[in-house]
């Protein structure tokens, strides 16, 4: 249930995409219960079954990304979005640049970030599956649901229809990212020598990271004198840098449990931030007082999690293939 709750709470609550004032839309919030919730829960339980490394569960999470964007709301293929405004970057029928910063966003913030923080909270239970065959089958379904709910609402709030084509590639797109996380199932192997970055600094980095890829959201809906390859190009090679960073601190000797723990806090906080600017800009002053109080159950929540991690003690049972572990 902490997994369920976390996923929406985190990629949609924090960064504002959902607002106090979208409590009168009571059906994108069953739908973003719904989906996010089931979603994370069933990329958790397939990655925990399969024994899939920590690129397995990025694949998954991607392709996540992709059916929701690209199958559900249609942001990914919509030149116009969800609001009637222009996208930069497109060619081909695709929004390309916003195809990648979207996805890696629902991947990191909407599922790693959410498993990493339930795995913390109990650290005893994160190699173990959760779900029961017919608790497997019932979340699917739920899930489902909330897939349908986002097709009801993008067909209901824009004029947009995907093509044959559209659809043959965003499936095409799932199933491979689906097929290439169970090809990731090996345990990643060998400890580096090298020192371990501190907690803080591991921390800093997450923030600096996470705000980098957050300011993609900008040039994706305004523009830039640059060509959109350009930026689509350095948006994958940043974000492939910073999964190799990560996959390296992973392997060090003193990576623990409270780098783990600061390295979300950073990412949240990025996000957090880049929430506010969007609620600034609404306008709605009740919007902004419970982006607020969003960061204040966030900074609680963060000083609870701390107590119950020791600064340099690594997981004695984890390693460095363990999603729970990995970037």
């Amino acid at each position: 249930m902490v997994l369920f709750v976390l996923s929406p709470l985190i990629g949609e609550i924090v960064g504002a995409a959902f607002r106090f004032s979208y409590l009168a839309q009571p059906l994108r919030a069953v739908a973003i219960l719904c989906f996010y919730g089931a979603g994370v829960l069933l990329i958790r339980e397939v990655a925990r079954r399969r024994g899939l490394n920590g690129w397995g569960l990025l694949s998954l999470a991607v392709a996540f990304g992709v059916l929701e964007e690209g199958l559900g709301l249609q942001t990914i293929f919509n030149p116009q979005g969800m609001d009637g405004e222009t996208v930069y970057g497109r060619a081909l029928e695709v929004n390309w640049l916003w195809a990648v910063v979207v996805t890696g966003y629902h991947a990191v913030w909407s599922i790693v970030i959410p498993i990493v923080l339930t795995h913390l909270i109990f650290p005893a239970q994160r190699h173990t599956a959760w779900l029961s065959r017919s608790m497997l089958t019932v979340v699917a379904a739920v899930f489902a649901v909330g897939f349908a709910v986002f097709v009801f609402i993008s067909l209901v709030r824009s004029d947009f229809r995907l093509s044959a084509w559209q659809i043959i590639g965003g499936v095409a797109a799932v199933i491979i990212l689906v097929w290439s996380a169970g090809r990731c199932g090996r345990p990643w192997d060998g400890m580096s020598t090298k020192r371990c970055p501190t907690a803080a600094t591991v921390g800093w980095v997450g923030f600096g990271a996470g705000l980098a890829w957050l300011m993609l959201y900008v040039v994706a809906f305004i523009g830039s004198p640059a060509p959109f390859l350009v930026w689509t190009l350095a948006a994958l090679l940043f974000a492939a840098a910073v999964a190799g960073i990560l996959r390296q601190w992973v392997a060090r000797p003193g990576w623990s449990r409270r780098h783990q723990l600061n390295g979300c806090l950073g990412a949240v906080l990025a996000l957090w931030l880049f929430g506010l600017f969007l609620v600034a800009n609404g306008g709605r002053t009740d919007d902004v007082v419970f982006h607020f109080v969003v960061l204040a159950a966030t900074t609680v929540g963060y000083l609870w999690l701390r107590g119950r991690t020791r600064p340099a003690s690594p997981d004695a049972d984890a390693h460095p293939g363990d999603p729970a572990v990995a970037p």
